[in-house]
Order: C-alpha cells, then sequence, then structure tokens
C-alpha cells in the first residue's frame, strides 16, 4: 500500500455506473413524469374544448338581439361589447367572436350584393304598388297622414343606407304634417329603427343635380334628432304579435347623427 494510502486512511473513491435499483427508480420516475404530462395535456385539451363549446352556444333569443346591436352598430367598442354581453349573459369574449364573425359575414354579403347590383344608379325610385302605403302604415307604426319622400340613399357622415327594393322597406323616407317632422325609416334584421327630424331643428335646406336624373338633397339640423327601436309588445309575459316604438339613443355606427347635423337624400331629381 502507498504512503498516501496509508496517511488518509481511506479507501478512494470510484465512480461507476448505477446499480439496478437506481436503474429501476430513475424509468418508474420518468413513467411517471411522462404519464402525468400525458393527462395535463389531456385536461388542457378538454377543458379548451370546453370552452370551445361554452363560447360557441349562443341561444336563439341571444342571437335575436345580437342581429339588433348589430343592425345599430357594426363595430361597438369594447365598453358597449362589455354592456351587450352582460345584458345577454355572455363571455365578453363570446360577445367580441360574434360580432368578428358577423362584420365578416356582412361584409361577403355586400360584397355580392354589389357585384349582382347595376352599377347605374336608378333615375327613378320603383313604382309603389298597389296596397303599398296600407302595408306600410302598419310596418311604420303611424296612425296621421305621411307624405313618401321617394329615394334610394341616406347618408350621414359616413355612416349610409341604401334602398334595395320597395317591397323590403329598407330605407323609408317621409314627413308628417301633424307632427311636424321628417322621419327616416330604416328596417334592419326584421327590426324597425327610425330617426326623427323636426321641422323646427331645420334651418337649411339645398338642392342639387349631381348628374343626369339623379338628385341630392341635404338638411341642415340645429340640434340632434331623435332615435327610436321598435319594441315588442308583451302581455303577461308573453309576445302579443304587436310593436311599437320605443325612444332610444343614437344607433347610428359610430352615433354619428349625434354630432354630423347635415342628412342627405339621393333619388330622382325631379321627385326630390
Amino acid at each position: 500500500m502507498s504512503a498516501s494510502a496509508e496517511s488518509t486512511g481511506d479507501a478512494p473513491e470510484h465512480i461507476g455506473s448505477p446499480t439496478p435499483s437506481a436503474e429501476q427508480d430513475v424509468a418508474e420516475s420518468s413513467a411517471t413524469t411522462r404519464s402525468a404530462y400525458r393527462a395535463s395535456s389531456r385536461a388542457a385539451r378538454s377543458g379548451v374544448d370546453r370552452e370551445k363549446r361554452k363560447r360557441s352556444r349562443v341561444t336563439p333569443d341571444q342571437l335575436v338581439h345580437l342581429e339588433r346591436f348589430f343592425a345599430m352598430d357594426r363595430s361597438p367598442t369594447a365598453a358597449r361589447r362589455r354592456e351587450i354581453s352582460q345584458m345577454l349573459g355572455m363571455q365578453e369574449r363570446q360577445t367580441q367572436i360574434w360580432f368578428q364573425n358577423r362584420r365578416a359575414k356582412a361584409k361577403l354579403l355586400d360584397g355580392k350584393s354589389k357585384t349582382k347590383s347595376d352599377p347605374t344608379p336608378p333615375q327613378t325610385p320603383p313604382e309603389l304598388r298597389q296596397g303599398y302605403e296600407t302595408e306600410l302604415q302598419k310596418l311604420i307604426h303611424e296612425e296621421d297622414d305621411i307624405t313618401i319622400i321617394p329615394c334610394y340613399e341616406l347618408t350621414i357622415g359616413t355612416w349610409r343606407r341604401i334602398a334595395t327594393q320597395v317591397g323590403k322597406h329598407d330605407l323609408v323616407t317621409y314627413a308628417c304634417e301633424k307632427r311636424r317632422c321628417l322621419v327616416w325609416y330604416i328596417q334592419s334584421s326584421g327590426y324597425g329603427f327610425k330617426i326623427e327630424v323636426p321641422f323646427d331643428t331645420i334651418r337649411e335646406t339645398t338642392f342639387q343635380s349631381t348628374m343626369p336624373g339623379r338628385g341630392l338633397a341635404s338638411f341642415y339640423i340645429t340640434q340632434p334628432p331623435s332615435f327610436f327601436i321598435e319594441d315588442l309588445i308583451s302581455a303577461d309575459g308573453a309576445y302579443t304579435g304587436q310593436r311599437s316604438w320605443k325612444r332610444s339613443g343614437d344607433w347610428t355606427e359610430g352615433s354619428q347623427a349625434s354630432h354630423e347635423l347635415r342628412h342627405d337624400l339621393v333619388g330622382s331629381s325631379a321627385q326630390l
């Protein structure tokens, strides 16, 4: 034995291969880790799937209200989406995704409509068919006499509505002498919306021919108009099949009609 070994009194330490029991412990630990990882992954996927199913489930009643809100404003702010979510009992993310998908669908439909439509605007609004006024009176809930203002386009700021067919009543503009106001009636997603402009708030009216047979009538007002949405009438918790007007806030996109005080109507120059 060497002198160095005698001075320490200890045998030299050697690092060798793990013992069989150590190898078994490592294998069992790795298997446990893999099993736990797979279980965690399954749980995570299951949670995501449940969240997706929960997020995509919109009830028919919620859908009706969502379509009404979309007709009023296609791009509500985060605060407005939060209000809608609270009113309808939906998650904010769920509401946000619904509006994103609905805008994409509307953009696609608008593109198809423009492709199919004649690029040349009509020289005159379509003829009013027999029984049109009677049907319209019921639709717009007006008991007083009105005077239809034939037009096919309404613009307030960058917000614009275009009439497609008279039978659909997309856009109806008229004057009510008894209540002394102009009315812009719009139908969207099966519901009516209207704007009332009192005669007394109109400070100036101009007219110009924009092209042969086509005219632009502009109304400059001194204050924001009044806004209404169609409300369902219920009795004992059941829908009666009747509707009425309910005063509301500005439902135009970006609430433009509250600060843009010029309203433009486009139609036949002779009729306007």
